[in-house]
């Protein structure tokens, strides 16, 4: 787990004092992703493109030098600059060593390199694991560029006007560069008004767009391409599992996963929720983790006692944190500094980062991306429910749009929108999901004078996440798709980069993970998703058994309740937690938006000087 970044320039140019500035500051810029060690390559001739790549490194494969980057290939025609795990990494390189080759070092980075020297962009298929990287060749003086299946590592790009390209695991490392303008994009603005993140490829910076989840790119002579490399099996079942099968299939699938991501050289942790995903990687891991848990005075919030249990049971080190409106405000300082891209979650990744780093732990697994994979999120009941609504209710449907429309409430704005437009499962999922409605996103521009004329609607992207229809047979299948790409993927997995990564700690989530719906895609999608995760209960039944079952609660933070307490330190006010001014009749009781419009002003004075009007 490191922080990468790069240059490509398709002329010849040499370096300079200014441009050796810049190196340095795009190195502090990404310290904390990669503590451990840092390194650089610089390629320069008179002839052909300059090139540039940077690494800041957290070691956890092969502690030793020895997996130092910039990594060159035992040929030495390849450099590579890697962000990421390779999980099955100890099964290649068994075939690399069958085929002859003798590695120097332990590390995951080698086998990766080894093999894309062997096999180029076919090796993505062979990798088990979380990825951002660029591969320099240094015959062909061309750019492979690589981000895994789900998008868990970032990788951001701008390709300039001279066909420059600059790559890096945070935007704000390619701001340090000085090559490109602090420039607000109106569309990532809009997206995330409408959203709560930046939809994929979209960032707040003009220019900048990530690398989409599942993506691949070459650059050569300044020119761009880019194409998917990975996308969900096509090949759907249409014949139950009997249940019992069902229950072993996704036990041992699991039980891989799990094993798989804990290959390390580094003790690992466990971020313990008390629900269902986080207490199942717990059951199934084969030896105790330190675990660790935040609980809170709102009875509503805590699952502390829960977790605390279940460490107890399977033998766990439990560590709690417990975290009132004063001890969350001290961290607030270091999250707010520690945003790359704004969204409304994240704050609770940070503080039990914190946690794990303050413990001595490098690495720790989360169970996110269960509620995805096993239908535990409301959506998987709301989104057919709004569907039926909106061809139930016919030819008046435009009226009650225009009526609920006028009832200036957040929910009924965002319902308006949906009954104003056509029945897709996209617009349902807007609907239950979306932060502003559309029309509130025009007057929130308005007001502020941005002028995003001739963007699309707010919140469409590029589409990155399309796929064909054969990969989302039902329309189950396409909201658990729906969630994983426009919900998990912009919003969790980024915070959840981002915000251990400010801490130096590696983030791995054996659920997330394209092995395992592979695995899983035998299992008919009304199996799979079943209501109450179903399925999952009855792989770990072990569970249920060490401790019942608790009502669904999530891991969130009572910021309703922090923000309307008289005298809270986080009450919404001057200063860091200032909320800018909107017009009106935006609803702003939900404690998501506000808090959305104040991490977005924050940002956008920090990182474009851009200054929101002051409520």
């Amino acid at each position: 787990m490191c922080g990468i970044a790069g240059w490509l320039f398709p002329a010849p140019i040499h370096p300079s004092s200014e441009s050796e500035l810049a190196w340095n500051l795009q190195f502090r810029v990404l310290k904390h992703r990669g503590p451990d060690d840092a390194g650089n390559w610089v390629e320069a001739s008179t002839d052909g493109p300059f090139s540039v790549f940077l690494h800041n490194r957290l070691a956890i494969q092969d502690l030793s030098a020895a997996g130092h980057q910039p990594m060159v290939s035992a040929c030495g025609r390849y450099v590579l600059v890697f962000n990421g795990e390779i999980y099955n990494q100890r099964q290649l390189r068994s075939e690399l060593e069958a085929q002859g080759h003798h590695f120097r070092s332990g590390s995951d980075t080698e086998v990766l390199l080894e093999l894309l020297a062997r096999q180029g962009e076919a090796a993505l298929a062979r990798l088990r694991g979380m990825y951002a990287f660029c591969l320099w060749d240094r015959r062909l003086r061309s750019a492979l560029l690589a981000r895994d299946p789900y998008g868990i590592k970032p990788l951001y790009l701008w390709h300039g006007p001279a066909g420059e390209l600059l790559f890096a695991s945070e935007v704000r490392a390619l701001l340090a560069s000085g090559l490109i303008e602090r420039r607000l994009d109106p569309q990532g603005l809009a997206g995330f008004l409408a959203t709560g993140s930046l939809p994929e490829p979209l960032t707040l910076v003009a220019g900048v767009r990530s690398l989409p989840p599942g993506h691949c790119g070459t650059w050569q002579a300044g020119r761009w391409t880019q194409r998917r490399h990975w996308q969900p099996s096509e090949a759907h079942p249409a014949a139950p599992v009997p249940p019992v099968a069902a229950a072993r299939i996704t036990r041992q699938a699991l039980e891989r996963s799990v094993q798989a991501h804990l290959i390390s050289d580094v003790p690992v942790g466990l971020f313990l929720s008390g629900g269902l995903d986080s207490s199942a990687l717990l059951a199934l891991a084969p030896e105790p983790l330190t675990t660790l848990s935040i609980g809170f005075p709102q009875q509503d919030f805590d699952e502390s006692q829960r977790a605390a249990q279940l460490a107890r049971h399977f033998g766990a080190r439990h560590v709690p944190l417990q975290l009132d409106a004063a001890a969350a405000a001290e961290f607030l300082p270091g999250f707010l500094a520690a945003i790359d891209q704004p969204s409304v979650d994240g704050f609770n990744t940070y503080c039990v980062s914190a946690l794990a780093r303050r413990e001595g732990l490098k690495v720790v697994l989360s169970g996110l991306g269960g509620d995805e994979l096993f239908g535990g999120y409301p959506s998987f009941r709301a989104i057919p429910r709004l569907l039926r609504l909106h061809r139930g209710l016919g030819p008046g449907r435009a009226s009650i749009a225009r009526v609920l429309a006028r009832r200036r409430t957040h929910r009924a704005r965002r319902l308006a929108a949906f009954l104003a437009g056509p029945a897709t499962p996209e617009a349902a999922h807007r609907c239950q999901r979306g932060l502003f409605a559309p029309d509130e996103v025009r007057l929130l521009l308005r007001y502020w004078q941005i002028d995003a004329a001739g963007c699309p609607e707010a919140g469409s992207a590029d589409h990155a996440d399309a796929l064909p229809a054969a990969a989302c047979p039902t329309l189950a299948d396409r909201i658990a798709w729906l969630e994983s790409s426009r919900y998990m993927g912009p919003q969790l997995l980024r915070d959840s980069d981002t915000y251990s990564m400010a801490h130096g700690l590696e983030l791995r989530l054996p659920l997330v993970d394209a092995q395992l719906l592979g695995d899983l895609a035998a299992i008919p999608a009304h199996q799979r998703l079943a209501p109450g995760k179903r399925l999952l209960q009855r792989a770990v039944p072990e569970l249920l058994k060490a401790v019942p079952l608790e009502r669904k609660r999530g891991f969130a933070f009572p910021f309703q309740s922090w923000f309307g307490q008289a005298g809270s330190p986080l009450r919404p006010g001057q200063g860091p937690l200032a909320l800018p001014g909107c017009p009106a009749d935006i609803d702003l009781r939900p404690w998501a938006r506000r808090w959305a419009l104040i991490v977005l002003r924050h940002w956008l004075h920090q990182h474009l000087g851009l200054s929101l009007p002051v409520a």
